[in-house]
């Protein structure tokens, strides 16, 4: 039997279901195609084995502040080679060396962390990947936004894990083109759907773990909605407008809304992550007819999803399950990177018109394009399922040739996606929204930069201090050791000797 390591975002403290589906729905994907043992990377094992009966292993965890991860790196780059001192013994590295050396090829699953603004994630995967390469094991990098904030030093590491990769792929149109500017060809980079795109079970009564089955699915029609916190790097305060939008969404198509978080404590509601959000929500709406959810398990939260009848999210994966179900979906975009991975994603299904910039709440845009899609909602599910078929087969193309890479049959050609015909709007809202779009990314994006370029000089500036530090510290240390005390005495002793003694020796 085949073993495969799987990384992605498992067993974080507050669930993520985006970053769970991905890990999971790819660990699917390979058991369809391979006989092969999944050996998921996670931040809790035994949550990750409990919840989807995998084997699961500690993880590689990076330090936050940039200066100390690219030291890390280093660090690891020396235990790859063999160099048991470079870290501690109880480290996860060395677990993790161990599992790719018997393993027969490695899988760095979707997402969107590839970027300055989450560089220790970034970090994680380049990590795994020097592992994998030192080891000289087959990689395959899966679905994933690249940027759009990179610092050069981050570029440089992202460019040498893509380069060693036998398969990239770029969930993206703009990913896509980033990855031919580090110089991939067309024979390893491949335009993709996100990881989860098919993960949604059939129903309610097939999904399982904490919270779901306690949970009573909707019996009736409804739309589901998801909203993070707001974009904290540009100060804005949209979910108090967000709960007026939605009661208007209630009066205009007669159902009731529930909101479905996709980060906090698994089978828990009222407690940090997407219930912070959701409660602000509820607390400036006036229907009577929003639900609050607990998190739910990533398969259980994708059916909820798509089993409405409408979606409305600043969030990316309720796109990507809504989509990929036929779903009709609106989503607003809090900052240049949630914008880059939510028009992409829209894009890649021909409805970008229907994901917008945070700027078209202010002016009504929102609820304009709420409106329209629910007139419109026939035709936007009939233009969903006449796309399917091909995209999905490109989504199993895609896996086919990744599980050739890890089994002995051969390489296959990867298929990537290619622009679909769009189902567009050409309404004031939409030509707004166009029209912000740029003004909104260039201030957003800006602002990230320079957010990501302050915390790599204050993280220099730490590093710096701390060595300072401790160099003081070794020069105190010296200064009161015996052997400098008594080094101290003889030369103050050979001082007064050679006074005394005219300087003769």
């Amino acid at each position: 039997m085949l073993k495969i390591l799987v990384q992605g975002d498992l067993g974080q403290v507050a669930y993520h279901v985006g970053d769970e589906a991905m890990a999971i729905a790819a660990a699917d994907e390979l058991r369809a195609r391979l006989h092969a043992g999944i050996v998921l990377l996670t931040r809790d094992p035994e949550q990750t084995r409990e919840l989807y009966g995998m084997d699961a292993i500690d993880t590689l965890v990076f330090p936050w502040p940039p200066a100390e991860r690219s030291r890390h790196l280093e660090l690891v780059r020396r235990a790859a080679r063999g160099d048991r001192t470079a870290l501690a013994a109880e480290d996860s590295v060395w677990r993790v060396i161990d599992e790719v050396k018997s393993a027969d090829g490695v899988l760095i699953a979707g997402g969107g962390n590839m970027n300055s603004l989450y560089g220790w994630l970034l970090y994680e995967r380049a990590a795994l990947g020097l592992i994998a390469k030192e080891l000289g094991k087959p990689l395959v990098v899966s679905g994933q936004t690249f940027g759009p904030t990179l610092l050069p030093q981050d570029q440089h590491i992202l460019h040498e894990l893509l380069d060693y990769a036998a398969l990239v792929g770029a969930r993206e149109p703009s990913s896509y083109a980033l990855g031919f500017q580090m110089g991939l060809d067309s024979g390893k980079l491949t335009r993709v759907l996100d990881d989860a795109s098919f993960l949604a079970p059939h129903g309610p009564a097939d999904v399982k773990g904490p919270g779901a089955e306690e949970f009573e699915f909707p019996t009736g029609p409804y739309i589901a909605a998801t909203f993070g916190p707001e974009s904290w790097r540009d100060g804005t305060r949209s979910l108090a407008k967000l709960g007026e939008v939605l009661d208007r969404a209630v009066e205009l198509t007669g159902l009731p809304v529930y909101l479905v978080p996709h980060v906090g404590p698994l089978g828990q509601d009222g407690q940090g992550g997407d219930h912070e959000s959701h409660e602000t929500v509820l607390a400036h709406s006036r229907s009577g007819r929003i639900r609050l959810c607990p998190v739910l398990p990533a398969p259980a939260a994708a059916a909820l999803t798509v089993g409405a009848e409408l979606v409305l999210t600043n969030r990316y994966h309720p796109v990507v399950f809504g989509l990929a179900a036929g779903v009709p979906v609106v989503a607003l975009a809090n900052d240049f990177y949630s914008d880059v991975r939510l028009h992409g994603a829209m894009d890649n299904w021909g409805v970008q018109d229907w994901a917008l910039p945070l700027s078209s709440l202010d002016i009504g845009g929102f609820d304009l394009a709420i409106a329209e899609a629910w007139a419109r909602r026939t035709e936007f599910r009939e233009h969903l399922e006449s796309l399917r078929p091909r995209i999905r087969a490109v989504h199993e193309n895609w896996w086919d040739a990744v599980a050739s890479i890890f089994s002995a049959a051969g390489a296959e050609a990867a298929k990537g996606l290619e622009d679909v015909v769009t189902l567009g709007s050409d309404s004031e809202w939409a030509k707004q929204a166009k029209g912000q779009r740029l003004q909104f990314r260039a201030l957003s994006g800006g602002i990230a930069r320079l957010w990501t370029e302050w915390d790599d000089v204050r993280s220099q500036r730490d590093l710096l201090l701390h060595e300072r530090n401790e160099a003081l510290d070794e020069r105190e240390r010296i200064v009161q050791s015996r052997s400098f005390k008594a080094a101290s005495v003889l030369r103050k002793g050979a001082s007064v000797l050679r006074r005394v003694s005219g300087g003769r020796r």
